[in-house]
């Protein structure tokens, strides 16, 4: 392909964008919606794997002792879980350690354990398992060992949580195809004003011999314009929002220290989020040009 001919359907797409601009800015408008919905959807399940990677690498059992038990009590606890040739690991976190712990969360809020000692934290054990099918049976032999209150499982949580971020991607998508059909369908109904609009020109290329291609092209490149320009806004927007958010959240000190929650930096996200949106809106724009085509222009 000559490049006058690649500069003519370059400029023709451009000129049509123009020429309806209320309809382009509609439609550009509409895949901006469309590509933020879908950015958010991503951020948000990107995030959830994020997380629970991390949590599945966290201690999976947490056992806490009575307050009230003594040293030997506990000796006596601690060598039923030394024992336990199903548990790979565990550390003792004594009742100094434990309100420290807890100090470290608060943060600024830890003057509210002024005047409390360590005395009134329980002696726990955190556990980490050989295996992670063990679970349910070593946790049902833990709580029947003598001086153990309760037994803190996080496994159950990592299990429910992805679980959520299964249904919460099925229902993710099925609301991001809806969005770009809509967008698909605006972009469609742009071009099908500009192919009226040129109606006898069309006419005019075809009973001079110009070919169902050369006909359609600026059309394509017209719906790609669109739906690029949406692209690049979208981003803009998705990439500042983003990372105010992650500057916002890494203010909090609560969970700064506690680690219950971690966000991606944009410096890792940006990448995909932009390839993500490049694509769709080169398939969207394409898309929207053929089948306004196929069904108006009559080649």
């Amino acid at each position: 392909m000559k490049i006058r001919t690649l500069r003519y359907f370059f400029k023709e797409g451009f000129i049509n964008s123009y020429r309806n601009k209320l309809m382009s800015l509609a439609s550009v408008l509409i895949v901006i919606a469309s590509l933020i919905i879908f950015g958010i959807f991503v951020l948000i399940t990107l995030n959830m794997q994020h997380n629970i990677s991390i949590w599945k690498e966290q201690p999976q059992l947490q056992a806490f002792c009575y307050e009230e038990l003594d040293e030997t009590q506990i000796r006596r606890v601690e060598d039923v879980i030394k024992t336990d040739n199903r548990i790979l690991a565990y550390e003792k976190v004594d009742k100094e350690q434990a309100l420290q712990k807890m100090r470290q969360k608060l943060d600024k809020d830890a003057a509210i354990l002024d005047g409390y000692g360590a005395d009134i934290f329980p002696v726990s054990f955190i556990i980490r398992l050989k295996d992670v099918s063990y679970s349910d049976e070593v946790v049902k032999d833990l709580e029947k060992i003598t001086g153990i209150e309760k037994v803190s499982y996080s496994q159950d949580t990592v299990e429910m949580i992805t679980r959520i971020s299964h249904w919460f991607s099925l229902g993710s998508s099925l609301m991001i195809i809806i969005f770009l059909v809509v967008a698909v369908f605006i972009i469609a109904n742009t071009i099908k004003l500009t192919v009226f609009a040129r109606r006898r020109e069309i006419n005019i290329m075809k009973y001079i011999g110009a070919t169902d291609w050369f006909i359609r092209w600026p059309f394509v490149v017209e719906g790609v314009i669109i739906s690029i320009t949406g692209a690049i806004l979208a981003f803009i927007v998705s990439a500042y929002g983003y990372k105010a958010i992650v500057d916002k959240f890494a203010q909090d000190a609560f969970f700064e220290n506690s680690k219950l929650l971690s966000l991606l930096s944009i410096e890792s996200v940006w990448t995909r989020i932009a390839i993500s949106y490049a694509v769709i809106a080169v398939v969207v724009g394409m898309l929207g040009s053929f089948l306004s085509i196929r069904r108006h222009l009559k080649v």
